[in-house]
C-alpha cells in the first residue's frame, strides 16, 4: 500500500514519530517527508542556513555520548525553535522552516531513539537539498559575473 501523500498538516504527525510500530525507522523519514521538506524550503532557503542547523543538531548528538547525557542535553534542542524564525527574519529560510524545526524538536526530545531517528530525518533533508549551484535561492555574494572575471 502506498503512503499517504505529505502535507503541512500530516507531515510528522505519526503517532510513533520516526518509529515503525515494529521497530526500527520509518522508511517515510528518508523518503517522502525529507522530499517533502525539500520541496517546502528550497526555493527561498539557503544551503549554509539548513548546513549550519544540521551541523548544530550534529554537535548535539555528538554531546550526548551515544545516549548517556541525553537527558541533560537535549534542552539545547530548544534553541533551534528561536533561531530557526531568527533564520526567516534575516531572509536565509523559507517561513516553513520554524515548523520543520518545531515540529523535529518536539518529537526528538522525547528520547534518544527518538533524537536519533531527528537526525537521521534531517541528515536526508540535507542530502537532497540543492547545492549552491543548484538552489534557487537568491545571491548573496555578488553577481556570478564578477566571480568569474
Amino acid at each position: 500500500m502506498a503512503p499517504l501523500p505529505v502535507t503541512r498538516s500530516n507531515y510528522l504527525t505519526d503517532p510513533h514519530g520516526y518509529l515503525l510500530p515494529s521497530g526500527g525507522y520509518r522508511p517515510a523519514i528518508y523518503l517522502e517527508e525529507a522530499h517533502f521538506v525539500v520541496d517546502h524550503l528550497k526555493q527561498r532557503t539557503t544551503p549554509h542556513a539548513l548546513r549550519r542547523f544540521f551541523n548544530r543538531v550534529k554537535a548535539i548528538e555528538r554531546s550526548m555520548d551515544g545516549g548517556r547525557h541525553f537527558e541533560t542535553k537535549k534542552s539545547e534542542l530548544y534553541s533551534l525553535i528561536p533561531q530557526a524564525h531568527y533564520a526567516v527574519k534575516r531572509q536565509l529560510a523559507q517561513e516553513f522552516f520554524p515548523t520543520f524545526i518545531e515540529r523535529n524538536v518536539w518529537q526528538a526530545v522525547k528520547n534518544w531513539e527518538q533524537f536519533q531517528g531527528f537526525v537521521k530525518h534531517f541528515e536526508s533533508v540535507v542530502a537532497y537539498f540543492p547545492t549552491d549551484n543548484e538552489t534557487a535561492a537568491p545571491n548573496r555574494g555578488g553577481s556570478d559575473h564578477a566571480r568569474r572575471h
